[in-house]
């Protein structure tokens, strides 16, 4: 009877987590990453964490190394790719930017002089490049195994 009442109670726990996360998914709910497909149909909206930032993970197509694009969302809507990190020097080469280049564990961080500021970034997932995105303690690939797929990331606030 005990293990009977644990199972239902751990039933009970993972449903209200999963409509806490549905509440605070939809839209007038915090500020979020959206992602639209190419037409425009909302794909996945992630709540963004309390200081606005977020990445894109990807292995380079070029270089196959693992790299991660950081953004900042902005109080005002739209949002700036402030860093670039990789532990390949060529992955941040080939991003052709200015600014200042930092070790960060195993990893190089290029801080960019002048942010890259988007409303929108159509961007395209494939099973190369895994793409991931990463907002708070969320990791959801982007890519599925089907195809590349266009999609399109806006900041909903």
């Amino acid at each position: 009877m005990t293990r009977r009442w644990v199972a239902a109670t751990a039933a009970v726990v993972l449903l209200a987590a999963g409509l806490a996360t549905l509440a605070l998914t939809r839209p007038g709910g915090p500020p979020a990453v959206v992602v639209a497909a190419g037409d425009g149909d909302e794909v996945l909206r992630v709540p963004l964490p309390a200081d606005g930032r977020f990445e894109l993970r990807y292995v380079h197509s070029v270089y196959r190394a693992e790299a991660a694009e950081r953004f900042a969302a902005e109080p005002g809507g739209g949002f700036r790719l402030v860093a670039i990190a990789s532990p390949s020097e060529a992955v941040l080469d080939y991003y052709d930017v200015q600014g200042a280049r930092t070790a960060e564990g195993d990893r190089l961080r290029l801080d960019l002089a002048a942010p890259q500021r988007f409303e929108r970034l159509p961007l395209v997932a494939t099973t190369t490049g895994r793409r991931t995105l990463v907002a708070g303690g969320a990791q959801v690939p982007l890519w599925t195994a089907a195809g590349p797929a266009a999609l399109v990331l806006t900041i909903e606030r």
